[in-house]
């Protein structure tokens, strides 16, 4: 009897571990002032940031990437600090590199969370899925992107809301 009870605890973990995957969030930086070559974000963008981060608290984040502007390390900010996280800076132009570091490092049950621009979110989800997103608008600042990469291969894609 208690063989089998040991076969049933093996075959669950197995089946566990079948059903296990990764999963990135990726957002566009919060809302930003004007103001170039490289704004920060508003008072608005800090509350999206601070709710980005409520948002993500049960979802053990072990890894962020942000490109090099100082509204994407804002924007990642409430989320680093809540998962004592320090963030990975990646050219912004370089959507190729950010894909690899993220295949890379991918553990099977894991959560990472990219922040973004308006011309990369795109891309970057339909690098790692093959999959086609909406292009963001001007003014769209709470869209995220939740992908999930599944062992098999799959994955699925999942637009939410959040910052209102």
């Amino acid at each position: 009897m208690r063989k089998l009870w040991l076969v049933a605890i093996a075959a669950l973990c197995g089946m566990q571990a079948a059903v296990a995957q990764s999963t990135i969030f990726v957002v566009r930086h919060a809302d930003r002032y004007g103001t170039e070559p490289d704004p920060s974000i508003t008072e608005v963008g800090q509350r999206q940031a601070e709710s980005l981060g409520h948002l993500l608290a049960e979802t053990h984040i072990t890894r962020i990437f942000t490109s090099e502007a100082l509204r994407t390390h804002q924007t990642a900010e409430p989320t680093a600090q809540r998962f004592q996280v320090k963030p990975v800076s990646i050219d912004a132009t370089d959507v190729d590199g950010l894909v690899r570091q993220l295949r890379q490092g991918l553990h099977q049950g894991e959560a990472t969370l990219v922040v973004g621009h308006r011309a990369t979110v795109p891309k970057i989800v339909k690098a790692l899925t093959g999959k086609d997103v909406e292009p963001l608008t001007f003014d769209e600042y709470d869209r995220l992107e939740v992908v999930t990469l599944f062992p098999n291969g799959s994955s699925s894609v999942l637009t939410l809301r959040f910052g209102h």
